[in-house]
């Protein structure tokens, strides 16, 4: 096979022991291989999406969780647009999360529990124009984003009922101060403090400050209002199973059994 002919696969992810296990494989498969270094300082998603542009892949293999200096999973949609096949890994196994970067246009989602046989099958059936997911499970998948995305709509609505004092005593619990910290930090008395706090709990809906500081956190509150943080990585959320049904690994099942068929 010429080099021209070779098809191009950028691998985006700040784990060394897989990118160079994937670069093995490769290699052995005889595509062209490239690896994006991953930025040590907050990069831009422009900044990342040039980056790869440059390479000209046919696929790009991206970890949606790339750590705090950059958001991989935010790079689907447009490297989607810009006529690359997107191939998301993920640290964990999360649902919503895989819903979320189909929804965005990638091909296929896969846990980093799944084996690399089964990843070097996606990529080869991605890059062979073939089906890597049915139907029904990519629906089932966006499914759960919506559902997750719903909920933390819920949540946002209710902090966005506090006054600006109400998210001051909020932003001090989630600090972990006491009632008398927050008292002597803002030069009020403590029961004024309590009467706030009291009023924090009733517009969210819990009965306890824990819970109050649980459901800010859940949301990526900030003192500054609701939604995550500027320029902030999305935290990986942990996939919620009902009693007696087991997991369903992000399509890994259906897409096993693709890559079972698959030579």
């Amino acid at each position: 096979m010429s080099k021209c002919t070779q098809p191009r696969v950028v691998v985006a992810d700040q784990q060394a022991m897989l990118t160079e296990c994937l670069g093995v494989v490769f290699e052995m498969r005889q595509y062209q291989y490239r690896v994006v270094p991953i930025p040590r300082e907050p990069a831009s998603v422009g900044h990342m999406l040039s980056q790869v542009l440059k390479l000209r892949p046919d696929v790009l293999v991206i970890n949606a969780d790339l750590g705090p200096t950059c958001n991989g999973a935010a790079l689907v949609a447009p490297m989607t647009r810009a006529g690359v096949a997107v191939v998301v890994l993920t640290d964990t196994v999360d649902e919503a999360r895989a819903g979320e970067c189909l929804l965005q246009g990638a091909r296929a989602v896969l846990p980093k529990s799944e084996s690399l046989a089964v990843v070097v099958s996606v990529i080869r059936r991605v890059l062979a124009g073939e089906p890597v997911l049915d139907h029904a499970e990519r629906d089932r998948l966006v499914a759960a984003y919506h559902r997750r995305e719903s909920h933390e709509h819920g949540l946002r609505e209710r902090l966005d009922r506090l006054s600006p004092q109400e998210s001051e005593v909020l932003r001090h619990l989630i600090a972990g101060r006491t009632t008398r910290e927050v008292a002597q930090m803002r030069v009020v008395s403590e029961a004024t403090v309590r009467t706030q706090v009291k009023a924090v709990l009733a517009k969210l809906e819990v009965s306890s400050q824990l819970a109050a500081v649980a459901l800010a956190r859940r949301a990526s509150w900030t003192a500054s209002g609701t939604g995550p943080q500027a320029g902030a990585a999305r935290a990986p959320r942990p996939t919620r199973v009902r009693a007696g049904q087991p997991p369903h690994p992000a399509g890994g099942t259906a897409l096993r059994a693709a890559a079972a068929k698959a030579p």
